[in-house]
């Protein structure tokens, strides 16, 4: 096992525990009616919330095993060597959580995502909040390769020919934060906005893509 299948996305074996990922499947694909890819999709925990209109694919083999043994259908892919070979305007989803920074050419990935999304399809890409992740835990990982700002987001965005683009500041989980959102009903957005208020930054970016009709 590797630490990346065995402590970083650890599997989620009960439904209950997959909380964090039905809130954010229902902040971005609650009506997508798929099919969605996640690309980098480790032991498909968020695949998992709904494993009929999602396909994954994942470079580390132990991932894929444990996903496969979940019933989920993820592929082992190089995404880097072999994304070029999915078909083109098939997904009508694409979410990539903590992916583009691991690229060593993250403008042809996106790119090719553009290729892979139907019209009017929609991409959700996770990256490390830069700079205020660069002083905290960014290079604790070996195999990130760049970071990514809010600027720098956009930007290779509208070089990968997306005309509709957005980036958020994710909010930042404490201890018993998700608890106090499920009893209050609070958004992801507007937990993230009220931390800002006190100073709070959020340690994801979220570059949200949409392919025109």
């Amino acid at each position: 096992m590797s630490y990346y299948s065995d402590k970083k996305y650890k599997e989620k074996s009960k439904q209950k525990d997959l909380w964090f990922e039905r809130l954010y499947f229902d902040r971005w694909f609650k009506d997508n009616q798929g099919p969605i890819l996640d690309i980098g999709s480790a032991t498909g925990n968020f695949m998992a919330v709904k494993p009929e209109i999602f396909e994954g694919i994942e470079k580390d083999k132990d991932s894929v095993e444990i996903a496969r043994r979940r019933g989920l259908k993820v592929f082992e892919m190089d995404i880097e060597k072999d994304i070029n070979t999915l078909p083109a305007e098939k997904y009508q989803g694409v979410y990539a959580k903590q992916v583009i920074e691991h690229l060593n050419d993250p403008l042809n990935f996106l790119k090719e995502i553009k290729r892979i999304l139907k019209p009017g399809g929609r991409a959700v890409i996770y990256t490390p909040n830069c700079p205020y992740m660069l002083n905290k835990s960014f290079w604790d990982d070996y195999t990130h390769k760049r970071p990514f700002t809010r600027p720098a987001l956009k930007r290779i965005a509208y070089d990968a020919g997306f005309e509709k683009f957005f980036v958020y500041e994710d909010f930042r989980c404490f201890p018993r934060l998700g608890g106090l959102m499920r009893l209050l009903h609070l958004s992801p957005a507007a937990v993230a906005r009220f931390q800002r208020i006190f100073f709070i930054r959020g340690l994801s970016l979220i570059l949200v893509l949409e392919k025109e009709q």
